[in-house]
């Protein structure tokens, strides 16, 4: 039912192109990895657009590349998103206890940091629109890879408790599975070929949005779930210690 709901809020958000990537790949990545695999996901890919979107899909999808800027690429709706949360969303997160409320948007907090840094970062400095779909596909490999390692060290330094880090990242794997699985797709199709390249690091970014926001959306259930690992457990909130309450039993 979670993927349903999901597969519902990528056609929303990306329309029936995007939910059908998702969808595709969100069986490919319970399946064993191998180069056939990777290979037939690109042809079912290809078989699909060519099919079913036919050519009012392929003219959408010039017209939309022309109309890519550099700075639709800069200024992403995926940073106006983070910014939401961080502002607006987080502050308000209730969970079961204080302390869990407190460690909770500390970690998101310092999650969402790592994405919008290392994006922001990569995409100021204006490289990809030079590359080839491999240097793109190893770039984004290298990013995804960069922000998991910068926000597990800073949420350890920030004193989360290592339960908490492996927890979510148990739970993250699949997600980031699925992200790079997808972005390989868009590298190795000529469906997303552009000037610049600013259709597909634009895709890309969407695909990043989309996961992003289901990883969030999930993340209270899983804290939430964590039961004795955290009890007595102390968290420094700017100075104020909170305190996990230990177990009546």
């Amino acid at each position: 039912m979670n993927e349903i709901k999901y597969l519902i809020d990528v056609f929303k958000q990306y329309g029936f192109l995007g939910m059908s990537l998702v969808a595709i790949c969100l069986i490919l990545i319970t399946m064993i990895k191998s180069e056939w695999i990777k290979k037939i996901y690109n042809r079912l890919t290809e078989i699909f657009v060519e099919r079913f979107m036919k050519e009012k899909t392929k003219d959408t999808m010039v017209t939309i590349a022309q109309r890519i800027t550099e700075s639709d690429i800069v200024n992403h709706d995926i940073f106006n998103y983070i910014d939401l949360w961080k502002y607006s969303r987080i502050p308000t997160i209730q969970l079961s206890t204080e302390y869990r409320t407190i460690v909770f948007r500390k970690y998101l907090v310092i999650f969402l940091k790592g994405y919008k840094e290392n994006l922001k970062s990569f995409l100021t400095d204006g490289d990809y629109k030079d590359m080839d779909n491999a240097q793109i596909w190893k770039s984004f490999l290298e990013i995804i890879n960069r922000i998991i390692f910068d926000y597990e060290r800073e949420m350890f330094e920030a004193g989360i408790p290592n339960v908490v880090i492996e927890k979510m990242k148990a739970k993250n794997n699949d997600t980031i599975n699925l992200i790079i699985d997808l972005i390989e797709g868009i590298c190795s199709s000529n469906f997303y070929e552009s000037e610049k390249n600013l259709l597909k690091v634009y895709s890309i970014l969407n695909i990043i949005l989309s996961v992003l926001d289901n990883t969030i959306s999930n993340a209270e259930a899983t804290c939430n779930s964590i039961n004795g690992q955290l009890a007595g457990l102390s968290f420094n909130d700017g100075g104020r210690i909170v305190t996990e309450p230990k177990s009546k039993h």
